[in-house]
Order: structure tokens, then C-alpha cells, then sequence
């Protein structure tokens, strides 16, 4: 009886190996997978629930017109240049699949399930002219449904199911540079504070000179050159950049009217969506010097060193 139960136990745990194995490779391809993959890969979960609703044979079709009316919507609410990659990328990595969910909880929409009937009813007349059979009529018929699940879940899986709505990035280096360019004097301010624990003028001078002539224009050297990192009740230099940079997109997506940009830098509405990629995706994939040296140029940024550059 030992052995049998001896057996078993050795077969479970080794289905047990199997199955982590397998669920550590699903997670490392998806970590190395470019964003456009990444996208791909996660719109696939989201589809996959089911695709046995009720006129979604229609969803390929519907689908760039829903993105586009929602993306108006909420431009219209929030005054900020929110576009179809942004809301797209947003509904599969923070949202559960859900619209009704990322329009409560990122922008802050109490009738979200109203605010759906009227994207769809703004898609409608968009649609008359589609040479796709049944689009009016199952845009009717959606619009029509009290269930608010059910509208919540067909909006959501008609905006993700179509391969096109997939989008691409193209961004550069430079692109996120030019975003954090626009919080130089924000990062300057926060740096003086780390490091002397005050701000003043002559603190906030004394911290770009010994950031350029000294530190060899890196923000984690001139730290560590203070003794950030052997300080127990001050943060590690690395972790005070992450915060940082956490903390512009959290203002840019949550607050833009109080943000004073460097004079010089790009418009609030052209950084927000590199700025949004830089934290949420690109960051990660980075090294601890690498963010450190995307900081520290933003924190030395001016328009007439970047123009010697």
C-alpha cells in the first residue's frame, strides 16, 4: 500500500514539474516577445473566451470604427489627446478585457455602460455603407440588449478581435527621450530634494554642476557619491529613478494641467503616448544604467545642449 501511495505521489509531482515547466515557458515568451507580440498574444486571450455571440461575425469589420468613437469619447471627457493604440494596449493589459472596466477605473467614468451604448450608437451610421452583411443590423440589435454584461462584452471583444487593431510601434529612443524632456525641471526639483533634503537655488544649482562636471552626467554616480546607497532611511538611487518616472506618466495621465513643460520640450499631447510606452513597457526591458542614463539626460535637458548633440 506504502509503494502504491509512494507511486502516486512521485506521478503527481512530477505532472506537477511538468505543468510549471511549461507555464515558466508561456511567461518567458511572452516576456521576450516584442510589444506588437505581446499585444497580439494577449488580444488572443481575450478572444478566446468565445466567439459564439450573437452577430460576431461582424466584430473584423466594426472593430477600427469602435476603437475610433471610443478614443472620441474620451477626448471629449478627459481634454487629453487619447488615441486607438493607447485604449487598445490599455484593454488588454489592465483591464480584464473589459471597456466598462478601463473606462471606471483609468477614466474615472461612472455611467461606463451608458458611455458604451453611445459609442456603438455613434458607430451605427458609420456602418451604413459596409458591404459586410448584417453590420447595421447587429449594431441595432447589441445596442438594444439591457444586459449589461453582455454589451460590455461584446463592445470589448469586437474592439480586440480583429488582427489589424493591433498596433505597431514604431518609437525610438529619441521618441522617449523628447517625452521626458518635458519634466527636466520636475526631475531637477525631485533630485535636490533626494539628495540635500531641501530646495533651494543654491542646492538646485550645486546639483546640475556636480550632475555634469562631476558625476559624469549620471544621476544614480552623484547619488551614490553622496551616500544614497549606503543611507538605510534614504532610498537606492535606482529605485528613486523608477518612482520618478512612475510618478510623470501617473500626472500626465491623471493630471497634464499641472505640469509646467522645459521650455524647448515637445507638447504635453505628443509625449503622453511615449511617455505612457517608456513606463509601462519599454522600461522594463531595460537595464539599471540604461534607465539611469534616460533620466539623467531628461533631468540635463535644454534646448541648446540638445541641439549641439
Amino acid at each position: 500500500m506504502k509503494t502504491f501511495f509512494a507511486h502516486k505521489r512521485n506521478t503527481l509531482l512530477i505532472e506537477a514539474a511538468i505543468s510549471l515547466l511549461i507555464l515558466s515557458a508561456m511567461v518567458a515568451e511572452f516576456i521576450s516577445a516584442p510589444l506588437a507580440a505581446q499585444a497580439r498574444m494577449a488580444s488572443q486571450n481575450c478572444t478566446n473566451v468565445s466567439q459564439n455571440y450573437p452577430y460576431s461575425n461582424i466584430w473584423p469589420s466594426v472593430s477600427p470604427e469602435l476603437l475610433k468613437k471610443t478614443s472620441q469619447e474620451l477626448i471629449t471627457k478627459t481634454g487629453n489627446t487619447i488615441g486607438t493604440q493607447q485604449i487598445y494596449l490599455q484593454l488588454i493589459s489592465d483591464s480584464n478585457c473589459s471597456l466598462a472596466t478601463l473606462l471606471q477605473k483609468k477614466y474615472k467614468v461612472i455611467q461606463a455602460y451608458d458611455l458604451e451604448k453611445r459609442i456603438l450608437a455613434t458607430a451605427l451610421p458609420a456602418s451604413a455603407g459596409n458591404t459586410i452583411p448584417n453590420v447595421s443590423q447587429g449594431l441595432t440589435w447589441i445596442m438594444s440588449q439591457k444586459n449589461q454584461t453582455l454589451v460590455d462584452s461584446w463592445i470589448s471583444l469586437a474592439i480586440l478581435t480583429h488582427s489589424s487593431s493591433i498596433p505597431t510601434f514604431s518609437l525610438s529612443n529619441t521618441d522617449y527621450l523628447n517625452a521626458l524632456n518635458v519634466f527636466c525641471n520636475v526631475f531637477q526639483h525631485d533630485i535636490t530634494n533626494y539628495l540635500y533634503g531641501t530646495v533651494t537655488p543654491a542646492y538646485l544649482q550645486t546639483m546640475v554642476s556636480n550632475l555634469r562636471n562631476s558625476a559624469g552626467n549620471s544621476v544614480s554616480a552623484l547619488a551614490l557619491g553622496l551616500g544614497a546607497g549606503a543611507n538605510p532611511h534614504i532610498i537606492s538611487p535606482d529605485i528613486f529613478e523608477k518612482e520618478e518616472l512612475q510618478k510623470a506618466r501617473q500626472v500626465i495621465d491623471n493630471k497634464p494641467s499641472s505640469i509646467t513643460p522645459c521650455p524647448g520640450s515637445e507638447s504635453l499631447s505628443k509625449a503622453k503616448p511615449a511617455l505612457d510606452n517608456f513606463v509601462t513597457h519599454k522600461m522594463t526591458t531595460l537595464s539599471i544604467p540604461d534607465i539611469d542614463s534616460f533620466f539623467s539626460q531628461a533631468t540635463l535637458f535644454s534646448p541648446e545642449r540638445t541641439s549641439k548633440l
